[in-house]
């Protein structure tokens, strides 16, 4: 059986990329960095905006509410009838259970319902 040999020489890094290989790879790297800036922006703009939308139905909602001088839930004519209904009054165990939100993660969300 014959034995072979190979032999390899590395050739020297202005070979493998010369100035206008370079001048390629930075500029797709350019163009790589300013989309994806471009797309982050465009996100960022859009979630503030519907922030700022439902910041103002907030505001709306609350200004609606103030002039109705029901500036807490319990002077709501709505609330003030289930509390007479359960006959429970704001502070009751049954009320605290039934009215109030509690806050969960959303990652945990689907574990929940799943």
């Amino acid at each position: 059986m014959m034995s072979r040999t190979y032999e390899y020489t590395e050739r020297p890094a202005g070979v493998i990329l010369g100035r206008r290989g370079l001048f390629k790879v930075v500029g797709l790297c350019a163009v790589a960095a300013g989309a994806t800036g471009w797309a982050v922006n465009e996100i960022i703009a859009n979630r503030n905006e519907v922030l700022l939308t439902r910041q103002a139905g907030l505001y709306k909602d609350d200004k609606l509410c103030q002039a109705m001088n029901l500036t807490s839930s319990h002077q709501n004519p709505v609330v003030a009838r289930i509390y007479a209904d359960m006959k429970a009054g704001p502070m009751d165990k049954t009320m605290y259970r039934l009215l109030h939100t509690h806050y969960y993660q959303r990652t945990q969300l689907a574990s929940h319902h799943g």
